[in-house]
């Protein structure tokens, strides 16, 4: 600081007081200057950084001000503003305040934090509640976002939606929403949906699946019921090895029944009983009977 101090006090000025120019706003109670040559409009001198001493200013890049450097060379001062490049500030009596910095219109808290910030320049414009809350509130009305590319809720917590009849979202224009949550029921339509998850559960009194074909692709599946029923044109099963076991009664009725082996056929019974209303043949190259 002192050698910033001491390049300053060089410069041409009188009574120990040099114009500058603020180029770097800082953080409130510094800023960085650049001094303005007398007589020689157009060239830069030096870049200080310099302790704002003006009560109530809030320096803002393209102030002028006036700079004075302490008599030990060691510190600068801002000593007095010559044009505010923000423009004039309107103040409420708990401190708050609007005003113009440089093309930026700029609504600030009574603690200095920034509220509300337009940017004529770049059209980028800012709502922020520094210390409470924040509210948009239309109770006559409705509240619209509109966006020419996306929209992003971030929250270091929980993003909740509430809606008296029902919650819906849609993806593109004119078409029926995909999701839709209400209060007694939660509708998804689309022409594809994909779940993926380590681990999912469905629990449900009562569901129905309606589709033209269904696959199931599994290591193991296990299914337990109280009753079974299952109803089809035609049911076809393919296994390597199948194992049934049944505690009381294996019934199978059908019109006809036709078992292929290829290799053995073996039936093991404590009694075994067969019953023919007509004839019963056994066909083989040998018939062993006891």
């Amino acid at each position: 600081m002192g050698n910033e101090a001491a390049a300053l006090q060089h410069e041409p000025a009188r009574a120990g007081v040099i114009e500058a120019t603020v180029v770097d706003a800082g953080d409130g109670a510094r800023a960085v200057v650049r001094v303005v040559r007398p007589g020689a409009p157009g060239v830069e001198g030096a870049a200080a950084s310099a302790r704002i001493a003006v009560p109530g200013y809030r320096s803002t890049t393209g102030d002028r001000v006036l700079v004075a450097a302490h008599a030990t060379g060691s510190e600068l001062y801002i000593v007095g503003v010559l044009l505010a490049a923000r423009g004039p500030v309107l103040r409420t009596a708990e401190g708050a305040t609007a005003s113009l910095e440089g093309s930026t219109i700029a609504i600030r808290d009574g603690e200095g934090a920034l509220t509300v910030t337009y940017d004529a320049a770049t059209g980028a414009a800012r709502i922020a509640a520094p210390a409470g809350d924040l509210t948009l509130a239309a109770p006559r009305g409705k509240v619209v976002v509109d966006a020419a590319t996306d929209v992003e809720l971030r929250a270091r917590r929980d993003v909740r939606h509430r809606a008296a009849r029902r919650v819906a979202s849609e993806a593109g224009e004119g078409g029926e929403p995909g999701l839709v949550v209400e209060r007694a029921a939660v509708r998804v339509a689309a022409p594809a949906v994909d779940v993926t998850a380590d681990r999912a559960s469905l629990h449900a009194t009562e569901a129905t699946v309606l589709a033209e074909r269904i696959a199931t692709t599994a290591a193991q599946i296990a299914a337990a019921a109280g009753r079974m029923e299952i109803q089809a044109e035609r049911l076809i099963e393919r296994a390597r090895d199948v194992y049934r076991e049944v505690d009381g009664l294996l019934q199978t009725r059908a019109g006809r029944a036709r078992s292929l082996i290829r290799e053995a056929y073996q039936l093991v019974s404590e009694r075994t009983r067969l019953v023919s209303k007509k004839e019963t043949s056994i066909d083989g190259e040998r018939v062993l009977l006891g």
